[in-house]
């Protein structure tokens, strides 16, 4: 069983070693959104709940804890785009031969990978599963969006899926070798996945402009601990998710690191651009991720954590901290001869 951990893929990123800060600490990006907008499903008010000014679908919420409203459809199709800045405007790095037949994506989100695949393959099904109606009312004729918990039993038949993709679960799945086993168990011998997952803590940094006291590190810490209650492990690293993989069963196990900067600092101008990306993700995405969680799983007082959640996002108008983070796409493939 073979395992690679590449510095980057080729053919998608030339990402240097080290990032260096831009030297002009004034920065003059231009701070527009570059977020798209989604159609999402009708859906009755009696399936939503609303805390301090955020929609929550009641079902998903009891599970992790994210909104599911405009703003969080928003950043969830920006994350696509900055994949698609990463990937050089590939959706994967898993190249196929042929139209892979039967495809899920799960935790699809808005639909928009999903939507994406199925018009770029078009010999492919693909099925785009979530626990939260915010899809599309409108699909191709190759897609589908279908409602269901990832980590409860899959109704699907076994070895029926030729590609699964998995984005962005780190904060949603509970019990990872549970949820690889299934996995495994529904992809078809010689299928392949690709699950992408991003780093979940104080940031990285290499000129220690970020001190541990200060307030991205202390936003993190105070988020991970309330994770930690409901049981995820938000820490998980690129070895982590290879001994996840490889026992689920999969072989030619490959991880691509990408280094991301946490707003616009870099001097490179390719990586200034995706710092100003991921800061626009970060702006929302930091209060989505933590702000029900530090009220009502950690116990912080309103206050209090809007000052956690705004002091963490002024981290990121600051080019004088350099923090980043890092994407990892990781691919598999089940082996030929196993369809058990």
């Amino acid at each position: 069983m073979s395992t690679t951990i590449l510095d980057v893929e080729p053919e998608a990123q030339d990402v240097a070693p080290t990032i260096e800060p831009n030297s002009d600490a004034t920065s003059d990006w231009d701070e527009q959104s570059v977020a798209s907008s989604t159609q999402s499903l009708t859906e009755s008010i009696l399936e939503h709940v609303y805390e301090n000014g955020r929609r929550y679908h009641r079902m998903s919420k009891e599970q992790y804890q994210l909104p599911t409203d405009e703003t969080e459809q928003d950043r969830l199709d920006m994350v696509h785009h900055l994949h698609l800045e990463l990937l050089k405007g590939n959706i994967t790095l898993t190249k196929f031969d042929e139209d892979p037949a039967n495809v899920i994506d799960c935790g699809c989100g808005t639909g928009i990978w999903a939507l994406d695949f199925g018009d770029i393959h078009k010999g492919s099904q693909v099925i785009g599963l979530d626990l939260a109606p915010i899809q599309p009312g409108w699909t191709a004729p190759n897609v589908k969006f279908e409602l269901d918990d990832l980590e409860k039993k899959w109704m699907y038949p076994e070895n029926y899926f030729n590609f699964v993709h998995s984005r962005h679960l780190v904060m949603s799945i509970r019990n990872w070798p549970r949820y690889l086993r299934q996995i495994y168990k529904h992809t078809a011998p010689g299928g392949c996945i690709e699950l992408v997952e991003h780093t979940n803590d104080r940031g990285f940094c290499d000129d220690d402009s970020i001190a541990d006291d200060s307030s991205f590190p202390v936003y993190w810490a105070a988020v991970r601990k309330c994770y930690e209650k409901l049981g995820m492990n938000s820490g998980l690293r690129a070895a982590d998710y290879i001994c996840l993989v490889e026992e689920a069963g999969f072989e030619d196990v490959k991880v691509y690191p990408f280094k991301i900067p946490l707003g616009p600092w870099a001097s490179n101008p390719k990586m200034r651009r995706l710092g100003a990306i991921c800061a626009e993700i970060a702006r929302t995405g930091i209060e989505a991720y933590a702000f029900s969680m530090l009220t009502n799983v950690g116990g912080h007082p309103v206050e209090d954590a809007r000052k956690l959640v705004n002091d963490a996002i002024g981290t990121l108008t600051d080019p004088r901290q350099h923090a980043y983070y890092f994407e990892y796409f990781i691919t598999a493939r089940k082996p030929e001869s196993d369809s058990a």
